[in-house]
């Protein structure tokens, strides 16, 4: 094996991230080999989408080394290297001229930018449309973003992220804001991108249901700092999410071995609802 295929495509070494006096990451260190499929779980606020921002070069960084492809990035090389690799997070939504047509958001990916900066072939401007195609979007190329479904918008992002053929595919809680129907479409595409490709792929998350089994590799962040990192199957365990979440919680498995988390104990949240029902049915009975 060469020495750039044992180069980790992800390479994070004490890395800090700060905004005022906050650390927003503390000490993170973390590498990626090709090809893995990592989970980057934590509640809100752990640092994820700070994480992930900084490694699709977003997001700058106050202490540290961060490498993609063995290289650091520079005002010379930034958009190289974002080319290859798929970004895709909801907070792109504000970023997006929402008068801007969807074909030319999707072809934008070919620059690593949210503008179409240069000239497109045609044979690029085909796998555009065909990529929208796959996702049930063909008739909706010239459509303005802003016309489009929360789910659509979502898919837009992902097919532009999938144009430039990407070695690194970072999905930032793209189930987020879907509803039910939305949210299992999109999951089931991840997977298949993870069952076909020998891309890389971070799905990032705070729903532990949207851990699906292609994704062996977890890695865990509370309060800005690594928890812990490894197998997805060792790390999933009721005694280290008990730990983990600082909450008593069941583990269980659906028909398709995905993770299901339930509280033990009901919140005081969930108790006030329960009292307040059970008044409404004495003022009905």
């Amino acid at each position: 094996m060469s020495a750039v295929e044992n180069t980790p495509v992800i390479d994070v070494r004490a890395l800090s991230c700060k905004s005022g006096t906050n650390y927003l990451l503390h000490d993170v260190s973390w590498q990626v080999q090709r090809g893995e499929h990592w989970v980057v779980f934590g509640l809100n606020g752990s640092g994820k989408t700070t994480l992930l921002g900084a490694v699709a070069g977003f997001q700058p960084y106050t202490h540290g080394t961060l490498r993609v492809f063995g290289e650091e990035y520079n005002d010379e090389n930034i958009f190289r290297l974002r080319q290859r690799i798929g970004f895709v997070s909801s907070s792109f939504f504000d970023k997006v001229v929402s008068e801007e047509a969807v074909m030319n958001i999707v072809l934008s990916g070919l620059f690593g930018s949210l503008g179409v900066r240069g000239v497109v072939s045609d044979r690029e401007r085909v796998e555009a449309q065909m990529l929208l195609a796959a996702f049930g979007l063909a008739e909706k190329c010239d459509y303005p973003f802003k016309m489009l479904s929360k789910g659509e918008r979502q898919n837009v992002l992902i097919a532009r992220a999938l144009l430039v053929r990407p070695e690194i595919l970072i999905l930032d809680e793209p189930g987020t804001g879907l509803d039910v129907l939305a949210r299992e479409k999109t999951l089931y595409m991840v997977q298949q991108l993870a069952r076909e490709t020998g891309t890389a792929i971070i799905y990032v998350t705070h729903y532990p249901e949207e851990l699906r089994p292609e994704f062996d590799q977890c890695l865990m962040l509370r309060r800005g700092r690594v928890y812990k990192k490894g197998a997805t199957a060792e790390l999933f365990s009721e005694e280290n999410l008990d730990n983990f979440l600082q909450e008593d919680i069941q583990l269980h498995y659906d028909t398709d071995g995905n993770y299901v988390l339930r509280a033990e104990k009901p919140s005081a949240l969930y108790d006030l609802l329960q009292k307040y029902k059970a008044n409404k049915q004495k003022e009905v009975g």
